[in-house]
């Protein structure tokens, strides 16, 4: 019986083809679902079998732009469940993420701010989702996307994971909440209606709203 990282490896190469790029996607959620919920087929399964599932989504995103939308479904409903160690959860955000670059922003938004707010959620994963999420994207924002993406950083847990609950001042941690400040700074900016939040967030991240 092949494990199931040889399934994966196995499948991989298929993906090309449409039909069998569905089944295997079906496979991988299948498994990624039965491996949050701690169900295993088989005791001997591999530790490795949840970072090979993903890796066959991806490869089916990546032959399949038809089907980037389940992926992305497959994808986020692994994450959502926050379970299988912090080094999985940070790789399914980078994969979701990933996505979002190739056209599927609404599903992948709700999905992040979902993590963003959980306060099951590490203090380091909310932290790689905001600077990961504001690596590949990139002003001038469409108004729904700057509303989503205001509202992501906004969210209480994701303000805590970056000190600022705990008044935190240091060089570092500074450092690390630029990014956030210039893109909230230029969200208020180039977006009225959005000001207000901006200015609000600013405020309380303890950054001077330079806007004015």
């Amino acid at each position: 019986c092949l494990s199931l990282v040889s399934q994966a490896r196995r499948l991989v190469p298929l993906c090309s083809d449409a039909a069998a790029a569905g089944g295997a996607l079906l496979w991988a959620h299948e498994g990624l679902q039965r491996g949050a919920l701690g169900r295993r087929s088989d005791a001997s399964e591999d530790e490795e079998a949840p970072e090979a599932q993903v890796g066959v989504v991806m490869a089916v995103a990546a032959a399949q732009p038809a089907l980037l939308r389940q992926c992305c479904a497959v994808l986020s409903a692994r994450l959502r469940q926050l379970q299988g160690g912090l080094a999985l959860q940070k790789r399914l955000v980078d994969c979701v993420i990933s996505l979002l670059a190739r056209g599927v922003v609404a599903p992948v938004m709700e999905a992040l701010g979902e993590v963003a707010s959980s306060s099951a959620a590490d203090f380091s994963l909310a932290r790689h989702v905001a600077l990961r999420l504001l690596a590949v994207v990139a002003p001038p924002y469409a108004p729904p996307f700057a509303a989503s993406l205001l509202a992501l950083l906004r969210q209480p847990r994701l303000k805590e994971a970056f000190g600022a609950s705990f008044g935190e001042a240091s060089q570092a941690a500074s450092r690390q909440r630029q990014p956030l400040v210039e893109t909230v700074r230029h969200i208020g900016a180039e977006h009225p209606p959005l000001k207000e939040g901006a200015a609000a967030w600013l405020f309380e991240m303890g950054v001077a709203d330079t806007s004015e």
